[in-house]
């Protein structure tokens, strides 16, 4: 299934999409403030780390159902959430995120060779020094399950049919991804994710379920994070 093409708006607008960010963006930085001076977590930054992420992607996702689903009425359906067969989720789901690794990959060599000493983003300094161990595991869940449930309901499930019913699928494809690349909040970085959001839009529009771009996103940090944990150079 194909989401509908045309102008069609969404039952929800900016409005609703700002108030899950500023939500999302409030309660997660007071979470983290309360992180470092309790004493159950103070100290631990993996923990805190993990206590952050956690009440990000439940805000996130619940929000999402508040300002869409319950205030506007929305269905499910409208958010993506239909079922694919398997040799679509195979194609477009798994295949498409190693093709997404490789593209992230040839793109952010240049960049590299441009600021060699570019830091590494939280995520990635968390993970090389996570180990192999129940760490690691930990990280990995998060970055295979947690990020890519949230983000993609956000940005591809709830931006996404904004903007395609405000200016029509290609521009549509190219906002939606800027505001996923700048969201990262890392400004070497943004062009490439910026990219990479634009393709996961094709995703979700070519398969008319959040469940394809979900699992492509997954497959590229779970490979991603794999890499990392074998030290290999990326």
């Amino acid at each position: 299934m194909v989401l509908e093409s045309g102008n069609n708006r969404t039952r929800w607008g900016l409005t609703e999409i700002v108030l899950v960010y500023l939500g999302v963006f409030v309660i997660t930085n007071l979470v983290g403030l309360y992180s470092m001076h309790s004493g159950w977590v103070q100290g631990r930054p993996l923990l805190q780390f993990a206590l952050v992420a956690v009440v990000q992607f439940l805000m996130t996702i619940a929000l999402v159902i508040v300002f869409t689903v319950v205030t506007k009425q929305a269905s499910w359906g409208e958010l993506g959430l239909r079922k694919v067969s398997a040799p679509v989720m195979l194609v477009y789901g798994c295949g498409a995120g190693v093709g997404l690794l490789i593209l992230m990959l040839a793109l952010s060599w240049p960049l590299n060779r441009l600021h060699p000493d570019i830091a590494p983003q939280l995520f990635e300094t968390m993970l090389r020094n996570a180990g192999h161990g129940p760490d690691f595991m930990l990280l990995f869940l998060m970055g295979v399950v947690l990020a890519p449930v949230s983000e993609e309901i956000f940005y591809r499930a709830m931006i996404y049919p904004f903007l395609r019913g405000m200016v029509g699928k290609s521009w549509g494809f190219i906002l939606a991804g800027l505001v996923f690349g700048l969201a990262h909040w890392d400004l070497w970085r943004a062009l490439p994710l910026a990219i990479g959001g634009a393709i996961l839009c094709y995703l979700y529009e070519k398969t008319g379920s959040i469940l394809v771009p979900i699992t492509a996103h997954g497959v590229w940090n779970g490979i991603m994070a794999l890499l990392v944990m074998l030290k290999i150079q990326i």
